[in-house]
């Protein structure tokens, strides 16, 4: 509604609910100021309110390159979207759906904080600033926790970050978990509760047992998480006196139907054992009878695609930038083949219920393979490469050896072509081919869990002769971790060791 004010003074829209406000102040028809203030909230929800005004007010203010004509609201539009839904599920007095919320953010953040502090303790990062350290701890151990942020109201578990072994003053690509509330459906699912203490203060178990360290991955500290009482609300009709004589556990009390859910930012496609496993680890059902395989879900099939008895081809071309010894910037054209040997079925995960944080910080290492992996595969095959500008060679059968054939075929002195194969199962693997020193060499990687890359086969180091004297797998591995692209790792290792 408008607060009624004297003609010519600033107008005051008011958008309420039952736990927040929003106040937009308009002067000659221009948004000066916005104020959102939660009056049924406690501080772990005020504390965030300025930064959330900040997002509304830019959501609705004119930026250098807009005018009343070409003004959108489609950001303030899913902003307000977000308040609304947590107000309309929240139950006031009993059930504050944004205090929910705030709640999970500060027992991940205790431990955020905690796993960062310990990080500055070793050896790795004693030398390090602050920012790499806490973005090692956001792709390594449980995330980092965002309230606020990227234009967008909400919580977000920060969990995977594109360069994250560079240090960047521009803001990278990051893969989230956001967390919201949803109705609950008609199902045997927890309902939400509200707590701040999903962890406890010490976050390490002190009497941890030789179960609880088996089960940790790495075999890492044990956390101490807790489970907090049930969040409770007044039934709407609770039973008479009189019938509750004699009914064991009778009470006027009940469950809120509500829901906690993370929202996949972006979207995450895994392999279907993979969704099975996360899907199950929160309880949530999954519908059995969806079935597209991992690498249409990864890539589309266009048609172009060539389609064969062994297995999908994609042929793409991109272009690489290539620095000098001597810093001299160039381009190369990388002409790339992929190979989907072995169907693997696969789902896009988009969104899940979950009842307990611990749920997603258990899921995030296998979720960082794939961000990972999606990084790869679009540096060379995704929309920044285009059609290969010439067909390949064609052969009658299409057997390794025939492939082969058709990426030496295209060699010349502006184009580097590479062979890609990719397994999901039962261990995430890219081998790779390519012609070097006049010989096709072999490098097999393996992405394992928080996107670790190990070699696990590489004839590469052999061919290189004296100049590959002091490398090792590792080394290799670890080429692409920083690069996070075949293509930029090819050339490098073209320069180092060609």
């Amino acid at each position: 509604m408008w607060d009624s004010t004297p003609p010519g003074a600033p107008r005051l829209l008011i958008i309420a609910g039952k736990a927040l406000a929003l106040d937009i102040t308009f002067d000659r028809n221009v948004v000066q100021k916005v104020a959102l203030s939660f009056p049924e909230s406690p501080e772990i929800v005020t504390r965030h309110s300025n930064k959330a005004e900040d997002i509304l007010l830019r959501d609705v203010q004119f930026q250098a390159h807009e005018s009343p004509l070409t003004k959108k609201l489609d950001r303030f539009a899913a902003n307000l979207e977000t308040l609304a839904t947590l107000d309309k599920l929240s139950v006031i007095p009993g059930l504050n759906c944004h205090e929910a919320i705030a709640g999970i953010y500060e027992s991940v953040e205790r431990l955020h904080l905690w796993e960062v502090q310990r990080l500055k303790e070793t050896q790795e990062m004693a030398e390090k600033d602050d920012a790499y350290v806490i973005k090692t701890a956001m792709c390594t151990k449980s995330g980092k926790p965002i309230m606020h942020t990227r234009d967008r109201l909400g919580m977000s578990l920060d969990y995977w970050q594109e360069k994250r072994k560079l240090s960047s003053k521009k803001e990278e690509k990051t893969w989230s978990l956001l967390v919201d509330c949803a109705a609950l459906p008609g199902l045997d699912f927890p309902p939400i509760r509200v707590s701040e203490h999903w962890i406890s203060a010490d976050i390490q178990k002190a009497n941890a047992t030789v179960e609880d360290i088996l089960l940790e991955p790495d075999n890492g500290p044990v956390l101490d998480w807790l489970d907090p009482e049930n969040t409770m609300l007044p039934s709407a009709d609770p039973p008479k006196p009189d019938a509750m004589d004699g009914v064991e556990g009778a009470t006027d009390q009940k469950f809120p139907e509500v829901m906690f859910v993370a929202k996949f930012d972006p979207p995450l496609v895994v392999p279907y054992m993979l969704a099975t496993q996360i899907y199950d680890s929160t309880s949530a059902p999954i519908d059995h009878y969806v079935t597209t395989t991992f690498d249409e879900l990864m890539f589309p099939r266009k048609p172009e695609d060539e389609v064969h008895s062994d297995g999908r081809r994609i042929t793409r071309e991109s272009k690489v930038t290539v620095y000098s010894k001597d810093g001299e910037k160039s381009t190369m054209v990388h002409r790339s083949d992929l190979w989907i040997d072995k169907i693997d079925y696969g789902r896009t995960l988009t969104e899940l219920p979950f009842s307990h944080p611990r749920q997603l910080v258990q899921m995030l290492p296998a979720l960082r393979q794939y961000a990972f992996l999606s990084t790869l595969l679009s540096k060379s095959f995704g929309s920044n490469s285009l059609p290969p500008s010439k067909p390949l060679q064609k052969t009658e059968t299409h057997s390794k050896r025939a492939q082969f054939a058709d990426f030496m075929s295209g060699i010349s002195t502006n184009v580097t072509t590479m062979d890609v194969s990719l397994t999901t199962q039962p261990h995430l693997r890219l081998r790779t081919n390519f012609p070097f020193k006049k010989v096709t060499v072999e490098v097999t990687f393996e992405i394992n869990l928080n996107g670790v890359v190990e070699v696990v086969y590489e004839s590469l180091l052999k061919e290189a002769g004296d100049q590959g004297k002091g490398m090792r797998k590792e080394d290799l591995a670890r080429m692409l971790e920083v690069a996070e692209d075949l293509g930029v790792w090819l050339e490098f290792v073209k320069r180092r060791l060609g």
